[in-house]
């Protein structure tokens, strides 16, 4: 009892063959790449600009100082947004971190910086922040030494 295939079923037994041993072949790199965790693939490393737990006291920006007085904050010269706002984005900045090929590349471009300083509760000496903006975005140097690019409006940073 045996299977009598015509020249067009024997090919379409060749390909689906030799279709079936390829994806055989495949099968364990799409097993492994599926199973890889997303970590080791290559995304940009995350970085906050402040120490996790830090709590802001006092914020000297180029225009402006917060002071936290009493429970609120002070602003000399006085600003339309709320200062607590200027505060919590400051307190929450990451970005993505720059590294040193890149920086290269990138001080041809570094001029006219603005330095802020970050007081936090229990500390003896400020953060001091070197801001750079380039046109599609900022670099501020983290409190560990690195620089950090975030993409946000200048209002974000200061206000106005």
């Amino acid at each position: 009892m045996g299977i009598k295939l015509s020249r067009r079923g024997w090919n379409n037994v060749i390909i689906i063959s030799v279709v079936l041993f390829i994806a055989a072949i495949q099968f364990p790199e799409l097993i492994r790449a599926r199973l890889e965790p997303e970590a080791s693939q290559t995304s940009p490393t995350i970085q906050s600009l402040l120490p996790e737990q830090a709590v802001i006291s006092r914020l000297v920006l180029p225009q402006h100082v917060f002071t936290a007085q009493d429970g609120r904050w002070i602003v000399d010269p006085q600003i339309e947004q709320q200062p607590g706002t200027v505060i919590e984005h400051w307190q929450s900045i990451s970005g993505t971190l720059v590294d040193d090929a890149t920086m290269e590349q990138l001080k041809p471009q570094l001029n006219a910086p603005k330095t802020v300083e970050v007081w936090l509760h229990a500390a003896d000496e400020p953060v001091r922040v070197t801001v750079y903006q380039l046109p599609q975005f900022w670099l501020l140097k983290s409190w560990q030494g690195n620089w950090l690019a975030i993409s946000v409006d200048e209002s974000y940073l200061f206000p106005h």
